[in-house]
């Protein structure tokens, strides 16, 4: 199967060629915001301004629209031309509209007023599968409606749920992906406790700083990232331009903590090896390795080691990034984000650097294109996302 359209907002891109060139500028858009009921402006990547207007307080699913309207006209309409009862939607939000939720709360326990809740119901927009629901009502798609929940793997596992219903002959065409909109005062507060969060730093642009031997943790960002999944042949029947190919994913599980990823890497070495193996892929074929890289005093090593071991000797041959030092950590649209950089890159055979590189840490020993994006002819790319709670998703896809 193969991806036609792709729609993307990022906190440095309204939509998807402008978020691309950000990504490819070395531009950090992590910055001091103020964010309502937390007393100090904390270090954040947030929507662009004006990007959307959100409907009852709730941003997620004017995000999911407008996101999912750009893919569906980059691949020309394909919601016109195919059955609607063989079109599936699967948009993850990993937790729902966070904006209502913590709106309902203070409406509820503290007596305040937010927009909208005196004529609407805000329980509308509370709940994880609100943007497939409302994506798929929008444009008629009757086909199987899917809202996966794998916390920050959300978005690749979505991707990766949408290709199933093509390869399982139940879809013709999917959208698949995945949206968050986090900035609130509920989500901050719960990853500060956990200790993942990088402090307000005097130089807030640089705060994340993945493989950096001094980091200390992700910024929270917002957008998402939606694509358009077909079968090969109906796609080129309908004579439209194909972005890449979907190789295949592989899943697995590390679920030994609530956040902290086992010492051994050897579930996330199963996960690579597994999907090589689906894929039909050798280590030496891979071009461009996109990666999670939280800079998390235990992701960046665990990752880079699981892909020496499963990768072998290519492994230091294939430079690989993270995008998380130019736009925070986007949880649930991570994946999905992530992933539309990787389908760029192979597009225009330019790889996102990864930011504020500066010192690597010596237990990260691979090529991670650091401070500026790279010319290089790059024909088959991985994806990685990992997930609190264990949750592992590997894809690759290629030109």
């Amino acid at each position: 199967m193969v991806i036609t359209g792709l729609g993307l907002i990022t906190p440095v891109g309204s939509d998807r060629e402008s978020s691309w060139r950000g990504l490819c500028s070395g531009r950090s858009a992590t910055r001091l915001v103020s964010v309502p009921h937390l007393p100090s402006a904390v270090c954040a990547a947030p929507l662009p301004d004006g990007v959307v207007s959100p409907e009852y307080g709730e941003p997620v699913v004017p995000l999911a629209l407008k996101i999912c309207r750009e893919a569906l006209d980059h691949a020309r309409h394909p919601h016109s031309v195919y059955d609607p009862v063989r079109f599936g939607c699967v948009i993850g939000t990993s937790k729902g509209g966070c904006h209502a939720a913590q709106g309902a709360w203070q409406h509820t326990y503290r007596g305040t007023q937010t927009p909208g809740f005196d004529t609407v119901d805000p329980w509308r927009f509370m709940d994880p599968q609100v943007a497939a629901r409302e994506v798929a009502a929008r444009w008629n798609l009757q086909g199987p409606c899917l809202a996966p929940v794998a916390a920050c793997a959300t978005g690749l596992m979505a991707v990766a749920r949408g290709a199933e219903l093509i390869a399982w002959n139940r879809c013709d065409a999917v959208l698949a992906g995945s949206v968050d909109a986090s900035l609130v005062a509920a989500i901050h507060a719960s990853f500060r406790r956990l200790g993942v969060l990088a402090p307000a730093a005097t130089e807030p642009a640089r705060a994340c700083r993945p493989f950096h031997r001094e980091r200390s943790g992700f910024v929270i960002g917002e957008g998402g990232a939606v694509f358009v999944l077909e079968e090969a042949a109906q796609a080129r029947a309908r004579g439209v331009p194909i972005l890449a190919q979907w190789r295949g994913a592989g899943l697995g599980s590390d679920a030994g903590h609530l956040t902290r990823l086992s010492p051994d890497p050897e579930p996330l070495v199963h996960v690579l090896r597994e999907t090589l193996s689906r894929a039909a892929v050798r280590p030496e074929q891979i071009g461009y390795i996109n990666y999670h890289g939280t800079a998390t005093r235990g992701n960046d090593p665990l990752e880079s080691q699981a892909v020496e071991r499963a990768l072998g000797p290519a492994a230091g041959e294939i430079p690989g990034s993270s995008l998380k030092g130019a736009i925070g950590h986007l949880l649930g649209a991570a994946g999905s984000v992530e992933l539309a950089a990787t389908v760029l890159a192979l597009r225009d055979q330019r790889l996102p650097p990864t930011l504020h590189l500066d010192d690597p840490d010596p237990e990260c020993r691979l090529d991670y294109i650091p401070h500026h994006a790279r010319q290089h002819q790059v024909e088959t790319a991985l994806k990685l996302s990992l997930g609190f709670g264990g949750h592992l998703v590997c894809a690759i896809v290629s030109r």
